[in-house]
């Protein structure tokens, strides 16, 4: 799948409206404001936010293992970056619980418009 198609189909199962999403992200890859990354079914959006720190979005039409299969990739990816942490607000606790158990480091966050922190 493309990555409009992957961000498209994450929106609409969550029943979120994706065009607002999709015109967001437009500009800030177009801006150099974020990276796109993708694995199989799977985009990460990467936007830095601060040195050395970035914030993350995470869209999905994998299968459990598909999406762990990406994680992997995206987190090998993140720990080559130079980053030293990544933020998100993902409100779905079995990506956290994933994260976990692929040995990354989730704390809660020490800023108050996420709700978790990854140390890379």
């Amino acid at each position: 799948m493309k990555p409009t198609e992957i961000i498209t189909a994450d929106a609409k199962r969550n029943g979120v409206n994706p065009a607002p999403i999709l015109n967001k992200l437009g500009r800030l890859l177009n801006n150099k404001e974020a990276i796109m990354l993708q694995s199989g079914n799977s985009v990460l959006i990467v936007q830095k936010i601060g040195k050395g720190i970035a914030e993350l979005h995470l869209y999905t039409t994998d299968n459990q293992m598909g999406l762990v299969r990406a994680l992997r990739e995206f987190i090998k990816k993140i720990r080559s970056s130079g980053l030293d942490a990544v933020y998100g607000k993902a409100d779905n606790p079995q990506i956290i619980q994933m994260l976990k158990a692929l040995d990354v480091e989730v704390i809660d966050s020490d800023l108050p418009e996420y709700n978790w922190k990854a140390l890379v």
